[in-house]
C-alpha cells in the first residue's frame, strides 16, 4: 500500500539557499577519559537567521568515544511557508571511531 493510499502527507519541492556560517567546535577535558564536547554556530543571508547548538559528555574508549549530548537546531527564513520557520531539538548520541 502506497504512503498516499494510507493518509501519509507528502510534499516535493527544490531549491537552494545561500547563507553565511560561522561556528566553533571543540572540547573540553574532565579527565583522561572523560570530556564535553561543544558546537555552535549561526549565520544569516537568503534565510533570516539560522542557529545551532549541542553539548554534552563523552567517554574514550581505545578505539572509539561514545558520545551523548543535546542538540537544538534553528532555522528562520522569514517567509509564511510550512518550514520556514523550523525548530528541531532532542538528545543526540554517537560514536567516534579512531583509525
Amino acid at each position: 500500500m502506497a504512503l498516499e493510499e494510507m493518509g501519509a502527507l507528502r510534499a516535493e519541492e527544490s531549491g537552494s539557499v545561500w547563507d553565511g556560517i560561522v561556528g566553533a567546535r571543540g572540547h573540553v577535558n574532565l579527565t583522561e577519559k572523560w570530556y564535553l564536547p561543544f558546537y555552535a554556530d549561526i549565520g544569516t543571508g537568503q534565510s533570516k537567521l539560522t542557529w545551532q547548538a549541542l553539548g554534552g559528555i563523552g567517554y574514550r574508549f581505545k578505539w572509539f568515544d561514545f558520545t551523548v549530548a543535546y542538540r537544538y537546531l534553528s532555522w528562520d527564513f522569514g517567509g509564511g511557508a510550512p518550514l520556514d520557520d523550523l525548530q528541531i531539538y532532542g538528545p543526540y548520541a554517537g560514536f567516534i571511531f579512531h583509525f
